[in-house]
């Protein structure tokens, strides 16, 4: 087993300036061409250092760009995700003179920085992260974020806040930076929820007065916002999840329109975001399209219509992570709030 960084095609194509399509033909054309060491048949990685090697040997490759040995010295250490937030974590510090255990690395990002600036490069650092083998999952399309920051209607003058209760890349909260006050996310995996906390600081900028948060945890089994109401929540959470807490949080006072079937973890997350809707407030979810017909949940969303929670079901186009987006607004005790 190979020791060295892994890559997928997609990482293989930036680092030789060419497009997928002309990797999948290398692999094709030639035997030589090094073989997968991990990943999927639909995705393979394979050795960074075999990849160069093969890629000099062929011609193809010769001095290394400054982004693509930043990227490397990222993947060849350990914990990308931890990397990368030291990365930011310095950048937002004014880029200070290094110290401790990862000094190169940051020298490096630093001295990039200093030509292309520090938001530029963290945003190319993330884009790799998000694509390869160590992401924990994909990116939500540009125009599928673009659509939610529509319907939520979030405006900074209104000191408008915002939570997404499930994220993993914190893409849906970058589409209200510049537009929303306040900005709340919760993350599993602690390692995560630091880089996103980095991404989004960074993505504001120095100077601006945005108040952002990012919680470690389990939303559905510990929320970190407990009474906390906002004028828009939304996300992309956890689909098909049967362990999402149906036995032990039986009695949750979140259930609103009803305990959600063990089957039903959509639908939990829906009464979720809910109980953290202000009145008048909005929730704009991506969700599977079997969420609006499945029998199980049935009960639920007959209760969601009937009480004016549910105002919209909107079908993506294809390549829109393929989900559908539900479009909610907080029932009041006066009738539904105004769209």
């Amino acid at each position: 087993m190979s020791t060295s960084p892994q890559v997928t095609a997609a990482e293989i194509a930036r680092i030789a300036g060419v497009g997928r399509a002309a990797v999948s033909n290398w692999r094709r054309r030639f035997g030589d061409f090094p073989q997968p060491v991990g990943g999927s048949d639909a995705s393979p990685t394979f050795a960074l250092s075999d990849v160069e090697r093969w890629l000099r040997a062929q011609g193809k490759i010769a001095e290394v760009a400054p982004e693509e040995h930043l990227w490397r010295l990222v993947v060849s250490a350990a914990d990308t995700a931890e990397r990368l937030a030291d990365i930011g974590e310095h950048l937002l510090a004014g880029s200070p003179a290094p110290t401790g255990p990862h000094t190169e690395l940051l020298r490096a990002a630093s001295e990039l920085a200093a030509t292309r600036g520090s938001g530029a490069v963290f945003a190319d650092l993330y884009t790799r992260f998000a694509e390869s083998a160590a992401s924990p999952g994909g990116v939500t399309p540009a125009a599928t974020i673009a659509l939610i920051a529509e319907l939520a209607g979030v405006g900074r003058e209104s000191g408008g806040t915002v939570l997404n209760p499930a994220t993993t890349h914190g893409d849906l909260l970058m589409g209200f930076v510049g537009t929303a006050a306040t900005l709340r996310g919760q993350i599993e995996a602690p390692a995560l929820a630091r880089l996103v906390r980095v991404r989004l600081a960074l993505q504001v900028g120095a100077g601006a007065d945005t108040d952002i948060a990012i919680a470690e945890g389990d939303a559905l089994r510990a929320d970190a916002w407990p009474g906390e109401l906002f004028d828009t929540v939304v996300g992309n959470p956890p689909f098909n999840d049967r362990n999402w807490g149906h036995d032990e949080l039986a009695y949750d006072q979140r259930w609103e329109y009803g305990l959600p079937p063990r089957t039903e973890s959509e639908l939990a997350w829906v009464q979720h975001a809910l109980a953290h809707t202000a009145p008048g407030g909005r929730v704009v979810l991506l969700m599977p399209p079997a969420v609006a017909a499945r029998g199980s949940g049935r009960r639920i969303r007959a209760e969601l219509l009937r009480r004016g929670a549910l105002r919209a079901v909107i079908g993506l186009p294809a390549g829109r992570r393929r989900r559908t987006g539900w479009r909610c607004t907080r029932g009041c005790s006066n009738g539904p709030a105004a769209p």
